[in-house]
């Protein structure tokens, strides 16, 4: 049955998280300071809703997404195109889970940052890019060339800006590829190549370059607030759990009802489906609003809280073990993620073998066990976040040139799909406990995980791309002798 094999997926993602969080829980006493039964409950409500939403997304989404694709491009006007990528890139990224997350705990730590304008700036971002990623598709324009122009702008305006909204720019553009956004742009995009016929490496990339976009509209947004003093973060205890359902059914009632009303026109108006199709996609949109109801409850009544505890008490206790603790979790967030477990059978498939999804799983868990460390190293140091990225991304552009053409589309999609749930809603809060411990500048230094976490696998699979295209060369080279 599909829904087991989805809870299977989920455990497998969450368990490796909630046992790393007991044992340094009972190690540091963080239990003392926040309750164990309610971290415990909280798991498993995260498990359950993270299953609905998921398996909701399977049977609703997936089927719609992928049926506009095909059908947008098939009608061959542009403007039809672009107008449909920058509406449902602003839909399914409003409704997405892991952006309402991260815009919730920037507010709570600068209160000068609206939630919601943030997660419209963020969904405008990844609407306006999707649009984007289409016309390159449709263009032929070589993805290297485009992702090497936007690159350069995104690292350009990064160094005018200050390093809190820098931060939280590149967080974002990790963010915004989370269990929604993913499928809905990956189907998308299936569809509109499907149609176009093109070459095979433009099955991918549309995700990376959705990216883009909100790390650029944050910092536009930066522009706009005039105080970036920090606040404070949220404290752990006295949460009123009733209150934060209540405001959690509300906020997800509003984001999934424009891509509610979206579903039912297209079923019943664009798409025209038969009745038995018609009910299951309802029945996959119900599934999704109770999923991601419940997961984000269970996210802000205790995992979260528990996460920002550990992140604490570590760096209390033992700071220079936050970065050993990070490649851990690092590797295992990765190794655990469902989207890695889609992406890379996805590729295998459309390589034909030839690309192993073990090879290409292990150098992404190595990428992103360096990303939650260099992230760790950070907060001890109070370096800037600009002086890991740029060059991270510096060497992103120099290996393009020697990255076979399918590989370069899969290394940026590589980036949004490893920056999963567990990236969100346990990382994120445990490094904003540990900098306000230890960071001389914790505002800023309690963002940029996320937006590493999203660099990093790019480069280790350019890396694993231009050891596969010598490999091929040198075969090639054996066969002509």
């Amino acid at each position: 049955m599909e829904f087991i094999k989805k809870l299977r997926e989920v455990l497998i993602s969450v368990m490796p998280i909630v046992l790393i969080a007991l044992v340094l829980g009972a190690v540091y006493g963080a239990f003392v300071q926040v309750s164990l039964l309610g971290f415990l409950l909280s798991s498993f409500l995260l498990v359950i809703g993270l299953t609905f939403f998921l398996f909701g997304v399977d049977m609703a989404f997936l089927p719609i997404g992928s049926r506009l694709g095909a059908k947008i491009t098939e009608k061959k006007n542009l403007w039809l195109l672009l107008g449909s990528g920058l509406f449902l890139g602003l839909l399914v990224t409003i409704a997405e889970p892991d952006v309402r997350v991260l815009a919730n705990q920037v507010h709570e730590i600068n209160n000068n940052v609206h939630t919601t304008k943030l997660v419209v700036v963020i969904a405008l971002g990844v609407g306006i890019f999707m649009a984007i990623s289409y016309i390159r598709a449709l263009s032929g324009i070589s993805i290297k060339i485009f992702m090497a122009i936007f690159i350069a702008i995104m690292i350009g305006v990064s160094l005018f800006l200050p390093e809190f909204f820098v931060s939280i720019g590149f967080d974002a553009g990790g963010a915004t590829t989370g269990p929604l956004a993913v499928p809905f742009i990956l189907a998308l995009g299936m569809g509109v190549s499907s149609v176009h016929g093109n070459k095979e490496e433009d099955s991918f990339g549309y995700t990376g370059i959705a990216s883009i976009g909100p790390v650029l509209g944050v910092m536009i947004y930066s522009l706009f607030i005039n105080d970036v003093n920090e606040g404070v973060v949220m404290e752990t205890e006295a949460i009123n759990q009733l209150e934060i359902l209540f405001s959690v059914i509300k906020n997800v009632s509003l984001s999934l009802l424009p891509i509610a009303v979206l579903t039912l026109i297209s079923i019943f108006f664009i798409l025209k489906l038969p009745k038995i199709k018609a009910s299951k996609i309802l029945v996959g949109l119900f599934y999704s609003y109770f999923g991601i109801i419940v997961f984000l409850f269970a996210v802000e009544s205790a995992f979260m809280p528990v996460a920002r505890t550990l992140g604490s008490l570590i760096a209390k206790g033992n700071p220079s073990f936050l970065v050993v603790i990070g490649f851990v979790m690092g590797a295992m967030v990765v190794l655990a993620e469902p989207a890695i477990w889609v992406l890379t059978e996805e590729v295998e498939e459309r390589s034909q073998g030839r690309i192993k999804r073990n090879v290409m799983m292990g150098f992404m868990a190595m990428g992103v066990a360096v990303a939650v460390s260099l992230a760790m190293v950070r907060i001890l140091t109070g370096v800037h976040i600009l002086l890991l990225i740029i060059p991270i991304y510096a060497l992103i552009l120099l290996l393009l040139p020697f990255v076979p053409p399918l590989f370069a589309g899969i290394a940026f999609d590589s980036g949004g799909v490893a920056t999963g749930p567990m990236s969100s809603t346990f990382l994120l809060p445990f490094v904003s406990g540990a900098s306000f411990v230890v960071a001389s500048n914790p505002g800023a230094m309690a963002f940029g995980m996320i937006g590493l976490i999203a660099a990093m696998p790019i480069l280790s699979l350019e890396i694993l791309g231009v050891l596969y295209g010598l490999k091929i060369k040198k075969a090639k080279g054996v066969e002509n002798e």
